[in-house]
């Protein structure tokens, strides 16, 4: 999907740890990943995790806990924002009307 070669899980994966501002110092739970995302993502959510951590952009941080590398947090970033870009875009020219 794009330069990395991420599939359509890890970017929605990467989308939802972007949108929650998780960092290198900011860790998130799996289970919480698991309640954010739709239920269509729980089959593979551990085979994907499994793939961000191989691919360097999603670290273990503790048991069951993970963050993001630099290169993954501004991979999240860009992805929460191409789709607030995407869903709110439209908004700004009601706000002018």
């Amino acid at each position: 999907m794009n330069d990395v070669g991420l599939t359509q899980d890890e970017c929605k994966v990467l989308e939802l740890l972007g949108k929650l501002h998780v960092s290198q110092n900011k860790n998130i739970n799996e289970a919480t990943i698991r309640k954010k995302l739709p239920s269509r993502y729980h089959n593979n959510l551990h085979e994907t995790i499994k793939n961000l951590h191989s691919k360097g952009l999603l670290r273990y941080y503790r048991s069951q806990n993970y963050c993001l590398t630099d290169a993954g947090k501004k991979i999240a970033e860009k992805l929460a924002f191409e789709v607030f870009k995407k869903t709110y875009g439209d908004l700004r020219i009601m706000l002018v009307l």
